[in-house]
């Protein structure tokens, strides 16, 4: 039916039913409405409705018997058969044959004929046999009522004029006394006079709760003209295939088909979206993730996107789909929400979107009865509806859930992929198995099969005739009860051609055979995408590098750079990055870098994940903020002391400004990429454990607290903790406090007396493989003078250091501990070269931050000049003391 077909919606003012509503609608619309126009024309506001040259009235079966109208013959239909077959209803009505409307099995309203401004026309020709209401199909003159939620059953055409009068005799003839069994079973001779019997009772009105008593017999009629089938041209198969192109200027783009995302960019761009019309099952094991895409989904689709969904949850409640949804969202810790004990930033952040997240038009159906009919049913109840999560067909038969058991599976699999072609929705249902026989006996569209390994998970994507068509690997999140992208993030999925089409190409002299990679050996690129188109990038995607005039490319290394170990899919990462910034920018400098430092954190946090992978542990990313890790206002600070440096040496100034010591030529020196080199560092792995009893191990880490600050009596030295002075105990984190014992075997102070500490087992590697990848990617830049990803790599460490803490920008990990020893780590990485300066005969002047360190002397002697992270570089020269202006 062509959707372009409208909907007259004029003002009838002839009549004393007036219409709310003006204006055209298209027929989808006039669908998705309908329920709201049945309760107009309840209201006394009938509805003029028209298809192409056919006009009809949709008002209430009491109007139309006031018009004069016999509603005994017409046919009846259920909501959901009239929203299907709507245009073809209207041009029943329009050519005199009414059309009821029934809700359950009460007649609610009635489509009836009408002229071009809406007035309704008279039933002049109601009794010709050329009038009657179509008819599906045939059936014995002796039929019986029909049975309930079935439409009148009608006889076929008469062959002559002569039959077509005995049959409209027929029709008008009053129903036999008898009861129905014995007229089916005794049919009277057709000679027989009729038997006098009461007359056919009217429609009742609705709202009345009578329902109409129709006859006991269906009466016999003429159907209407066969309708065409409905045929579509192969230009208009193509528009739901091919791109359509989008004018942009002098130029045409192709705009991508792209359907309603699955919130998992990796499994969109295989799938192409979810789209309408097609039936996805998820099928996994239990425990593998299937209810977790089916959430997924929905949440992309109704908070994201504002797109009604309806999430049938069968064995589940709509408090369980509620906290998933927000675990997710937020995102929060899935198991402290459910248990009633997050944490006051936890509890901040939900309350602030509880608002947002209340608006979302997703509608949720956890009834015990829930079945693809009552499905099916709430469809047109929910006007615009773009997406059907059916969570979850259960394997294990269960007499309380209708969505349960082998063979419930098999017809609610169909009864949802009808569901999804008739009303040209995508559906996405999820079951909890991944039997290879069963799912290749539901013989469905698109079938997703989930094998989960730890925290991945093997998607493989196969579609009904054409086997399977992708292989990908999904990260779970179960902290926040999600599915995300792959911590490889920018890797292409497998795609998988069928055998029988595209043989493998044989070795030649100039295609040599591909030789099996060995375990040892690590992929120096993404594996390569067949595919002639690759999808958009997005904020986490990236292009295929293009060659740029404004970069050059340092030839490839040979080998690795740490322990001949290969980073360049990793560092890839980042040139790709880059050349995209450059490429939407045309090449400006400076409007590619501000892009890539708006991109800084999520393009970090992806590139932080895919280093983890393999790691031997996995880190806890939300864990509990304790008290004194708070800040105590939006912009202040909490209780954790740092070491921060702001030191000048006071002693050797006196004695400069007073005349006793010469004057001295002083080099500022600094440190390249201080929190960069700061990774390499002792971060606690899970959440902080109190222990009263204090004391050390350097096995473990977390925060420290001291009964007081330790002294410092050394004026030619910076102290480690800085310049900071209160009374009192003081809190430390874990790198000063290594600091402060490692001056101790100095023997420049006394150890550090923890009385109470709060700490987790530790690792110094955490963070190493991220500062590798970096500082291998900085060392190229800076080789081929690339200022665009120096600048970019410089946004990614020191972004990722700022916001690990109580930040509303990085959502992917809440860290104050880990972002306090990083920076911690950077102040005494100074100290270190202040002390190194010192002990090599230099005279250290001023010490200021993570990075700048002023000194007299042949500074060279002691460090490398350069730009590398083991390097100094010389920023400024000055004399003190300084020569006052006259």
């Amino acid at each position: 039916m062509d959707e372009r077909e409208t909907t007259s919606t004029a003002p009838d003012t002839e009549t004393p039913h007036a219409l709310a509503r003006t204006g055209p609608a298209t027929l989808h619309e006039a669908r998705s409405t309908l329920k709201q126009l049945i309760n107009a024309a309840i209201q006394g506001h009938p509805t003029p409705l028209t298809r192409g040259p056919h006009h009809a009235l949709l008002t209430t079966p009491a109007h139309a018997t006031e018009l004069g109208w016999d509603l005994t013959q017409a046919t009846t239909h259920s909501f959901v058969d009239a929203r299907k077959r709507l245009g073809d209803l209207i041009q029943y009505g329009a050519e005199g044959h009414p059309q009821v409307l029934c809700r359950h099995k009460t007649p609610v309203a009635v489509l009836l004929a009408a002229a071009a401004d809406g007035t309704p026309t008279p039933p002049a020709l109601q009794d010709a046999p050329d009038t009657a209401a179509p008819a599906e199909t045939a059936a014995p003159e002796s039929a019986t009522t029909p049975p309930e939620g079935q439409q009148a059953v009608q006889n076929p055409l008469p062959t002559t004029a002569a039959e077509a009068e005995v049959e409209a005799a027929k029709d008008l003839a009053p129903a036999p006394t008898a009861p129905p069994a014995e007229a089916a079973a005794v049919p009277a001779p057709p000679s027989a006079p009729p038997e006098p019997g009461p007359p056919a009772p009217t429609p009742a009105m609705p709202g009345t709760g009578h329902e109409p008593a129709w006859p006991t017999r269906v009466p016999l009629a003429t159907p209407a003209p066969r309708t065409p089938r409905r045929l579509a041209a192969l230009a208009q198969a193509l528009d739901a295939v091919l791109p359509t192109t989008a004018l942009t200027g002098d130029t045409t783009t192709p705009a991508p088909l792209m359907g309603l995302s699955t919130g998992i960019r990796t499994l969109d761009d295989v799938l192409g979206g979810l789209q309408p019309g097609r039936f996805y099952l998820v099928a996994a094991a239990p425990g593998a993730g299937s209810s977790l895409i089916a959430t997924a989904a929905a949440r992309t689709s109704s908070l994201d996107q504002h797109q009604p969904v309806l999430y049938a949850a069968s064995g589940l409640t709509r408090a369980d789909v509620a906290a998933r949804i927000v675990a997710a969202h937020l995102p929060v810790d899935y198991r402290r929400l459910r248990a009633g004990r997050l944490t006051p930033t936890e509890q901040d952040d939900t309350a602030a979107l509880h608002h947002h997240l209340a608006q979302a038009p997703l509608y949720i159906d956890d009834g015990t009865d829930l079945t693809t009919d009552a499905i099916a049913e709430s469809v047109p109840d929910l006007p615009g509806l773009a997406l059907v999560v059916v969570d979850r067909l259960q394997t294990t038969e269960d007499p309380r859930l209708p969505l349960s058991g082998p063979g419930q599976i098999a017809d609610a699999a169909q009864a949802l992929a009808h569901l999804a072609r008739t009303h040209e929705l995508p559906v996405l249902a999820a079951v909890d198995t991944d039997d290879p026989r069963l799912i290749a006996a539901l013989s469905l569209d698109i079938t997703i099969t989930l094998a989960r390994d730890a925290d991945q998970i093997h998607a493989t994507v196969t579609e009904r005739d054409l086997g399977p068509q992708a292989t990908l690997t999904l990260h779970a999140d179960l902290a926040h009860a999600r599915i995300t992208d792959p911590t490889h993030p920018y890797a292409s999925p497998t795609i998988h051609t069928p055998a029988s089409q595209t043989p493998p190409p044989a070795a030649t002299p100039h295609t040599p055979a591909q030789t099996p990679q060995t375990p040892t050996q690590a992929p120096t690129s993404p594996p390569p995408d067949p595919t002639p188109t690759r999808p958009a990038p997005t904020a986490h995607t990236v292009a295929a590098p293009r060659p740029s005039p404004h970069r050059t490319t340092a030839p490839p290394s040979p080998q690795g750079g740490y322990a001949n170990r290969d980073y360049s899919y990793f560092t890839g990462m980042i040139t790709r990055a880059v050349d995209e910034a450059l490429h939407d920018h045309d090449g400006d400098i400076t409007a590619a870098t501000e892009a890539l430092v708006k991109k800084a954190v999520p393009n970090a946090m992806a590139l932080f994940e895919a280093t983890r992978v393999g790691g031997n542990y996995e880190h806890t990313v939300y864990p509990e903020t304790l008290e004194f890790l708070r800040k105590k206002t939006k912009d202040g600070a909490d209780e954790i002391w740092e070491g921060r440096h702001n030191w000048t040496n006071t002693h050797l100034t006196d004695a400069l400004q007073n005349g006793t010591h010469p004057p001295i030529t002083v080099n500022a020196l600094d440190t390249n990429a201080s929190f960069l080199s700061a990774f390499k560092t002792h971060l606690p792995i899970g959440a902080l454990i109190h222990d009263p009893h204090g004391g050390f191990d350097p096995k473990r880490s977390g925060i420290y607290r001291l009964p007081a600050r330790p002294a410092w009596h050394h004026p030619d030295l910076p102290d480690p903790i800085g310049n900071r002075r209160e009374d009192g105990p003081v809190l430390l984190d874990d790198a000063t406090i290594r600091l402060l014992i490692r001056c101790a075997r100095l023997g420049l102070c006394e150890a550090p007396h923890i009385t109470e500490c709060w700490t987790s087992g530790a690792s110094e590697g955490l963070l190493e493989k991220f500062r590798r990848v970096l500082t291998e990617a900085r060392t190229k830049a800076l080789e081929t003078d690339d200022t665009v990803t120096v600048e970019y790599i410089k946004a990614m460490y020191s972004k990722f250091t700022s916001t690990i803490g109580e930040s509303s920008v990085n959502r992917d990990i809440r860290r104050p501990d880990w972002m306090h020893i990083i920076r911690s780590q950077a102040f005494s990485n100074l100290w270190y070269k202040s002390h190194r300066a010192h002990s090599n005969g230099l005279t250290v002047v001023r010490v200021r931050g993570t990075d700048e360190l002023h000194v007299a002397g042949d500074w060279r002697t002691v460090f490398t000049e350069g730009r590398l992270t083991t390097q100094m570089k010389q920023k400024d020269q000055y004399t003190l003391p300084r020569k006052s202006a006259r």
